[in-house]
């Protein structure tokens, strides 16, 4: 990214010799110079600039002012200031004013050059976490749809956030929990605290929420909680299951995965975000890129969280529709296969095995969501693969149609569980299958798109050996004769 600085002195010479030096010492750089504050607050006005770089005595309006005048407008843009020999004084007042550093005459090249590339970072840094702050705030939006609670409890155990979610569910406002041990605020507290599962930040995977009962005014509720740490506390992520409790079965399916799985995301990016505001917290630089990228990952973990739900929907509603085509099962399941083994390259114990026909009749389909059914078949292999083993994929003609089975050397499937594993947010015991998170989607849309491609999605599975799914599907109607079956390994 092309950085651009703004150079201000009523030298001449120097606005010369200066920006070229520049060049030569730093890539991606853009120069534009002015030769008295008055120019330079009119290029200032119009362009964010990453870094400015001005004289302090220059005719009329001089340094200072101009500084001062920046940070009205530009408050967040760094300013390097140049100060003649044995002007310590008014380097010192410049700092005192806001100036990020101070470069005297004759200027040591080297050190403006780091301090001016120090001065670019920062301002980068401040425009990631003001972008930041607007994802926080559409983030904070869907908080507020799915009615979680977030509030932060701090080493002491008093609580230094409340958001409104959580008003709405314990009818405890901010004043009232505010400054106050999280003790006081919900009777039970030290009792229930120790229950709840804590995640260390950033932590991997997902974390299983805890319901806990607290009573409030004479109120039982059902918290859902779970939390994450951060440097200044746990932030606490709850929603109410209290009515949910007497809902149907599904519903509490739902609440018990997909609000779990929103939970923690939102809870880490929360309280990162928090942390980044924060103006009585000390934060170099490696610490804000660490938080800016727990935000980042657990953003893009909401969206695919989000993107399944959505289009679960989509399938429910009728409002999706597949395009038809015939498919060349071979090069599918062969594409397929090798993004997967990319994609799980660093699982030593993970191998993976593909046997394909010859030839073969292609099968009636849509190619896309067709691999997003392979794929999310292995990617369930692997996740339920804890101690790894071979995965493998086959490809036959069968009973007049297509099967691509994929087959794993996992924790296998009891038989109950087999007779409901297609349901809508239906996930395997989280005893069986510690530490993989998901929404309990992901096989109830292999299976909707399978059934509108006319196919059939199947399982077969023993517990502690494994587990086959197997997709049938009909030839396309154009198809040709059927070649005879030969294995075709692919190396793991």
């Amino acid at each position: 990214m092309t950085a651009r600085i703004l150079l201000v002195d009523d030298d001449k010479a120097l606005l010369d010799a200066l920006p070229q030096a520049l060049r030569l010492r730093m890539n991606e750089i853009q120069i534009d110079t002015s030769e008295t504050a008055t120019e330079a607050l009119e290029r200032i006005r119009d362009t964010d600039y990453d870094a400015i770089v001005s004289d302090i005595k220059m005719p009329g309006m001089d340094g200072l002012a101009l500084l001062h005048e920046i940070r009205e407008l530009r408050p967040a843009t760094p300013t390097l200031m140049i100060t003649g020999h044995g002007e310590r004084d008014l380097a010192v007042q410049a700092l005192r004013g806001g100036a990020y550093d101070f470069v005297q005459k004759p200027i040591d090249r080297d050190y403006f050059v780091a301090s001016l590339e120090r001065a670019i970072q920062l301002r980068r840094l401040d425009r990631e976490v003001e972008q930041q702050r607007l994802a926080l705030e559409r983030h904070a939006r869907v908080l507020e749809h799915v009615d979680d609670g977030v509030f932060l409890v701090d080493d002491r155990g008093v609580i230094r956030h409340w958001n409104p979610a959580a008003y709405a569910i314990t009818g405890i406002s901010a004043n009232q929990a505010l400054e106050r041990p999280a003790g006081e605020t919900l009777p039970g507290w030290e009792i229930v605290a120790p229950l709840i599962p804590v995640a260390s930040m950033p932590g991997p995977g997902s974390l299983e929420a805890k319901v806990v009962p607290l009573e409030l005014d004479g109120r039982e509720l059902w918290l859902s909680i779970s939390g994450v740490t951060f440097s200044d506390g746990i932030v606490y992520a709850f929603r109410s299951l209290t009515e949910e409790r007497a809902l149907d079965e599904l519903k509490g399916e739902f609440i018990a995965t997909v609000s779990h799985e929103l939970r923690t995301p939102l809870a880490a990016i929360y309280g990162s975000a928090q942390t980044l505001l924060r103006e009585d917290v000390e934060l170099d630089e490696s610490d804000k890129k660490r938080l800016l990228d727990v935000i980042a990952h657990e953003s893009e973990r909401l969206s695919r969280i989000a993107d399944d739900i959505l289009f679960a929907n989509k399938l429910d509603s009728g409002q999706f529709a597949l395009g038809v085509n015939g498919i060349d099962l071979r090069a599918l399941a062969r594409d397929v296969v090798e993004e997967m083994r990319a994609c799980f390259a660093e699982r030593d114990d993970i191998s993976f095995e593909l046997t394909v026909p010859d030839a073969l009749d292609s099968v009636a389909g849509d190619p896309d969501k067709l691999r997003q059914v392979l794929i999310n078949l292995i990617d369930n292999a692997v996740k339920y693969s804890p101690g790894g083993g071979r995965v493998e994929v086959a490809v036959e003609a069968r009973d007049g149609g297509v099967r691509v089975a994929v087959r794993d050397e996992g924790i296998g499937i009891a038989p109950l569980e087999q007779r409901r594993i297609f349901g809508k947010f239906y996930r395997v015991d989280p005893g069986l299958a510690r530490g993989v998170g998901g929404t309990g989607l992901g096989l109830y849309i292999c299976r909707e798109l399978v059934r509108r491609m006319e196919g059939r999605l199947s399982v077969s599975s023993e517990e502690g050996k494994g587990s086959t799914f197997a997709v049938d599907l009909p030839v396309s109607p154009a198809a040709g004769k059927e070649a005879a079956v030969v294995a075709q390994p692919v190396a793991p």
